[in-house]
């Protein structure tokens, strides 16, 4: 059965989104609030996608849709509000998912700081046994409504933007022969007093200053190694594991880290490990690369003047003939001032959030989530080196493997999909 998710959001625009916001935190932070309430929303509907195989519609206003892609990511779904109130808003978004197939809808909006993967798809379970969900805010509206079909009662006659929205709609789905389900009731943020509710919520621990999240799959050899150079420097290691069948769950529990099982796909495993995390600082680690002694001081500095980083690539083999890709690495990076994934990615939790995360893509997440981030400033480039695994190099040879390398990244750069991409790459 095919659920799908619609967020309704708005650019975040100074001047001109979460104006109620406006009198008490001013355009500039009422905006960046906007933004980033925007992006963990859709990071949280990409790890509930990936979980439960369900799809996401972002429903735009505020902006061209290039502008929510070069925020948000490629590979999501984005379609302009239609006209009217949003009643009739929400009726034609829910309308347009049934005739593409969806066979549940939910409807959420990005003020509320409590909802979760495990929420959302709670309310899809609900319509099992129901025809509507409903999650009620505390102030008298609500947070998500769902269905297996478009009820026009649901959103007629219904006072927008009041304390009265939750009860109107219940009544009237109740009135029309409908079963309802009620959700908990959660705080949502609209209003001055309901930002204090966002920084309870979303504040990171002060214990953990930095989280290092590892996805990992069958990485028994290697992974303990990658734990270890973590664990100095960080207050939690994460291992969002995509089913391993060998011991790297074991090793990787006795050697210190939090392990979870997450959806297969890199991607996916990211963003499922940067839900969980607590730290103010996160950092994107593969199962089979090392980081250098004191990394987080480094690291901590280097986030005091840029938006995000990454350390200098280095090839763990003694071999001349590496210190030569190493070498066109660095220039690469010096050129575009764009890293790769196996380089130790870093940014501060916020502000993964504000991307709305990896996109869910087979290949290239990372290429693609770089140049999203040096948008919005420069990249760090360290110069400590983070250890790489040579296996890629030694299986496939020095120049076969280089070559394949650029041409994905060309491929990539001239549109080919990269499910098509994916595919050449586990060939080659």
């Amino acid at each position: 059965m095919a659920s799908q998710v619609i967020i309704f959001t708005r650019f975040p625009e100074p001047g001109r989104t979460k104006t109620r916001l406006i009198p008490s935190l001013g355009p500039e932070r009422a905006a960046c609030l906007q933004e980033v309430m925007t992006g963990r929303t859709v990071l949280m509907a990409r790890c509930w996608a990936a979980a439960f195989q369900g799809s996401i519609t972002l429903r735009t206003t505020g902006a061209k849709e290039r502008a929510f892609r070069n925020w948000l990511g490629t590979n999501l779904n984005i379609m302009d509000q239609n006209n009217g109130d949003l009643g009739d808003r929400m009726r034609e978004a829910a309308n347009n998912a049934f005739q593409q197939g969806a066979s549940r809808v939910a409807l959420i909006g990005c003020d509320c700081p409590v909802l979760s993967p495990a929420i959302l798809q709670h309310a899809f379970d609900a319509l099992a046994t129901h025809d509507v969900a409903i999650g009620p805010a505390r102030d008298g509206g609500y947070y998500l409504i769902a269905f297996k079909q478009t009820h026009a009662c649901l959103f007629e006659q219904i006072s927008w933007g009041t304390s009265a929205v939750c009860d109107q709609t219940r009544t009237a789905a109740r009135a029309n022969g409908l079963s309802v389900a009620m959700l908990e009731s959660l705080q949502d943020v609209d209003e001055p007093g309901d930002v204090k509710e966002w920084e309870r919520y979303v504040t990171p621990n002060d214990t953990i200053s930095l989280s290092v999240i590892i996805p990992a799959l069958e990485e028994a050899s290697r992974i303990e190694s990658a734990i270890q150079s973590a664990l100095p420097g960080a207050g939690e290691v994460i291992i969002a594991d995509g089913g391993s069948s060998d011991d790297t769950i074991t090793r990787a529990e006795s050697a210190g880290a939090r392990v979870f099982r997450a959806p297969r796909g890199r991607a996916r495993q990211l963003n499922a490990g940067a839900w969980e995390a607590r730290g103010t600082y996160l950092l994107f680690l593969h199962g089979d690369c090392r980081l250098p002694e004191k990394y987080a001081a480094h690291l901590a500095r280097a986030l005091k003047k840029h938006v995000a980083g990454a350390f200098h690539f280095a090839i763990d083999h003694p071999d001349r003939r590496y210190r030569v890709i190493e070498w066109g690495v660095r220039q690469r990076c010096r050129l575009w001032g764009v890293p790769y994934g196996d380089q130790g990615l870093f940014t501060k939790r916020e502000t993964f959030w504000r991307t709305g995360g990896y996109s869910d893509m087979p290949i290239m997440e990372d290429y693609e989530w770089a140049h999203r981030m040096k948008r919005r400033g420069e990249f760090a480039l360290l110069d400590q080196p983070l250890y790489a695994s040579a296996r890629r190099w030694q299986t496939r040879g020095l120049v076969a493997t280089t070559l394949i390398n650029q041409g994905i990244i060309l491929g990539s750069t001239l549109g080919i999909p990269h499910d098509k991409l994916a595919s050449w790459y586990r060939r080659g």
